[in-house]
């Protein structure tokens, strides 16, 4: 069995468009599914984009286990595949057929777990997935405009904590084909951390660390949220895992 917390802060902003997931074997009696959407666009948009996205992937990634006989790391990645398509169709036709959503879109980062804690990360735009023990160790790759710039040897990753674009996400659920990046893990004895940008843009790797090896797995959220609050500029979200 896997101990988690989860937690949704609007922060500085007067709205809050991230959702979060949790389905848990209370739910399912098979697996863990957790997930982090940060949504963008006018008008509330990016709230009903993170909400579109998170609901089309709990019930795709539901039927396509009651449909799949062999659970492992090949059919996790299917499964997560099929949840971030039709959250991306989904998303598309929502933006198409309404004027005022035009444009929308959301960011998001899943896993899939069984309990032993061997599962699969799958990821779109820059929410992101970290391991945390003795190191901090980020698992998932932004798409981002700065991430192509310290891919391209143009600047460092100090330089992109503090770029003036980082916010500029190149890949997004709500752009036409676009496909997850996977990446399986193994808990063993570490954290796992999903979280939007929120986090990650007030806090240094290091703090996070630091607070999340320091608390007991009931308080890491809350005491994250707490002391990225006074630094952040979005709505901060976090879940994290651990056996």
């Amino acid at each position: 069995m896997l101990d988690y917390c989860f937690i949704t802060n609007k922060g500085s902003r007067d709205n809050n468009e991230d959702t979060l997931l949790t389905v848990t074997p209370e739910h399912n009696n098979r697996y863990y599914l957790f997930a982090v959407a940060d949504g963008m666009g006018g008008h509330a948009a990016g709230e009903f984009a993170s909400k579109i996205a998170i609901t089309e992937l709990k019930e795709t990634i539901k039927e396509g286990f009651a449909a799949t006989h062999a659970i492992n790391l090949e059919s996790m990645k299917q499964l997560l595949l099929m949840g971030f398509s039709k959250a991306n169709l989904k998303i598309s036709y929502q933006a198409k057929r309404e004027y005022e959503k035009s444009g929308m879109g959301t960011t998001l980062v899943a896993v899939l777990l069984d309990s032993e804690g061997k599962g699969v990360v799958a990821n779109v735009g820059d929410s992101r997935a970290y391991f945390v023990g003795d190191k901090i160790i980020r698992i998932t790759k932004d798409h981002s405009y700065v991430q192509e710039l310290v891919d391209g040897g143009i600047i460092t990753k100090e330089e992109a904590a503090v770029h003036p674009r980082k916010n500029i996400v190149t890949r997004i659920i709500g752009m036409e084909s676009v496909k997850p990046d996977f990446f399986e893990i193994e808990l063993g004895k570490n954290t796992l951390l999903l979280c939007s940008d929120g986090l990650t843009d007030a806090l240094s790797d290091e703090k996070i660390r630091d607070i999340i090896i320091y608390s007991e797995i009931e308080n890491i959220c809350k005491n994250l949220v707490e002391t990225a609050k006074s630094n952040s500029r979005d709505n901060i979200t976090i879940i994290a895992v651990k056996r």
